[in-house]
């Protein structure tokens, strides 16, 4: 769990808060329209609380049914309302949208510190407040108060904690200025009982921290363990619910080390630990959400051949065997590019177009297709997968920014093979647009990054020959011209942003490329080839 904290200097607490929902009743006459109402708030603060899951209260209404229902009740009524608050005469502006303020079922007051997860794992918390009828997000009003503060001196910090990891640390706080939380929050509910928004005026004060509650904390932690799972809508969206981790922590131990060590501004206490057992990442993980690598490469200049050559294999990738959208791999899976691309055949919808043969070019069908494997050999490189094989061009390739990281293949001889060497699945897919080619490849979020850098150790100069003009090639046209390299390709690995591992991917040697020129008119001392 990410650090997340709780202001303890709340007195409106009950264990008994439902933290999966907070349902909506308004008091203004509405009639039977009250339980559509109260099922509605419940869908939107559902969502509000958890963004990648989505709960109904009322399953024979649909979410498009429910929003439009919450429409005029939340959107109109709270969310675009606003206070213009004056501080020792100055204005600020409190608008109720920013913290969420929507109705609820409770007359008393209820708080509870609220931890989910986005859409890529990662835990986030904060703390939701009801007040007589109305619910809102205390963590962002506090934030909203302690930056109004700042401005006119050191503010109050009240006791809070973090959990990182299997570590609870509790925060003692500090005294300062501030605004009075609980009287501003009772003007704000009076004044929207009363649909009255006229200016509030408060003023700073000196505050003092509360004492640390730690057993308000502990009945805040503590909780069980509970397993992530997933349903899907009518149109097959995926909706998922996120993991709980069980916590608890010797309170009575706790305690004492606050009391005995009161002169510390913080103290850690150890929390044990109760994983579900299914979580969230792997309940995500069939559907290969996360973007782990993407490369683009472009295509434009290219003859129609040999663009239906590159479209033609990325589709053969993208719907090879049973897939109709991406190829999928299951840990352990080696991906071959000739066994899903197939052989290059006019019966197979290929063209023919040029091709680098070690003396110069030709033309044969599926000329053009390695644009397609050296952009999945950089997404695959870039997703920090294992390459199983590989083979460098004959001559320097200028599709791709980074000289070294082309992949070739031929049919029979040479081919391009990676393996899935994640925990997860991941898909690779292809899409073309505009002439632009981009391999992406999707799976579970890992914290991998890589990065590329090359290093030409040594050039070769090119030989140039010149031809008589023809139809093909007409006066002044110029093909090749390309300088032999050496090329040493490092390959760094990070993960969360610290580098673990550095190693050399490869080392390939490039042969000069002929520039040949077609003219009538050779240059003195040249011949024709």
């Amino acid at each position: 769990m990410n650090a997340g904290y709780r202001y303890a200097n709340d007195n409106h607490h009950s264990p008994h808060f439902d933290t999966k929902g907070c349902g909506m009743q308004l008091y203004s006459g509405l009639g039977i329209v009250l339980l559509v109402l109260f099922g509605s708030l419940y869908y939107i603060f559902k969502v509000t609380l958890l963004p990648i899951e989505i709960h109904n209260s009322m399953p024979y209404m649909t979410p498009e049914t429910v929003a439009l229902s919450m429409q005029p009740a939340v959107s109109q009524n709270l969310a675009d309302r606003r206070f213009t608050l004056q501080v020792d005469g100055k204005e600020t502006e409190f608008r109720l949208g920013d913290f969420e303020f929507t109705s609820s079922p409770y007359e008393d007051g209820h708080s509870e510190e609220v931890t989910y997860k986005n859409a890529k794992g990662k835990e986030l918390t904060k703390v939701i407040t009801t007040k007589g009828n109305l619910c809102f997000n205390e963590t962002a009003v506090h934030d909203f108060i302690y930056q109004l503060a700042k401005q006119y001196g050191t503010p109050m910090i009240a006791p809070k904690y973090k959990i990182s990891g299997d570590k609870l640390t509790v925060y003692k706080g500090s005294d300062g200025v501030g605004i009075d939380y609980d009287n501003l929050i009772d003007t704000v509910y009076e004044r929207i009982k009363a649909d009255d928004y006229s200016p509030i005026s408060t003023k700073i004060v000196t505050l003092t921290t509360p004492e640390v509650d730690i057993d308000q904390i502990y009945n805040e932690v503590k909780c069980g363990p509970s397993s992530a799972y997933v349903t899907e809508d009518s149109a097959g969206n995926p909706q998922f619910t996120a993991d709980i981790i069980g916590k608890d922590f010797d309170l009575e131990a706790a305690r004492n080390t606050i009391q005995s060590q009161a002169d510390k501004t913080k103290w850690t206490i150890k929390l044990t630990l109760t994983y579900p057992e299914v979580s969230l990442k792997e309940v995500r993980a069939p559907y290969c959400l996360d973007v782990l690598s993407t490369c683009t490469t472009s295509y434009k200049g290219s003859s129609k051949e040999r663009s239906n050559n590159v479209e033609r294999a990325a589709d053969n990738i993208n719907t090879y065997g049973d897939f109709t959208d991406g190829y999928i791999m299951q840990p352990g899976d080696e991906f071959s590019f000739n066994g899903v691309v197939g052989q290059r055949t006019a019966k197979n919808g290929f063209m023919k177009a040029p091709v680098y043969l070690s003396s110069g070019s030709s033309e044969d069908y599926g000329g053009g297709i390695c644009q397609v494997s050296t952009t999945l050999y950089c997404a695959a490189l870039y997703a920090n997968l294992q390459i199983t094989e590989r083979h460098n061009h004959i001559y320097v390739i200028h599709y791709w920014p980074t000289e070294g990281c082309d992949s070739t293949v031929d049919w029979g001889h040479l081919d391009f093979k990676f393996r899935n060497n994640k925990e997860y699945p991941i898909k690779v897919k292809l899409t073309y647009e505009n002439k632009k080619l981009t391999a992406t490849i999707t799976g579970t979020e890992d914290g991998i990054t890589v990065k590329l850098e090359s290093e030409v150790e040594s050039k070769v100069a090119f030989d140039i020959v010149y031809k008589r003009p023809n139809a093909d090639n007409p006066e002044g046209k110029t093909t090749g011209g390309d300088k032999g390299k050496t090329i040493r390709v490092w390959k760094k690995v990070y993960q969360d942003g610290n580098l673990i591992e550095k190693k050399k991917l490869s080392y390939d040697l490039y042969k000069p490329l002929t520039k040949t020129i077609y003219t009538k008119n050779l240059p003195e001392g040249a011949q024709y080839s």
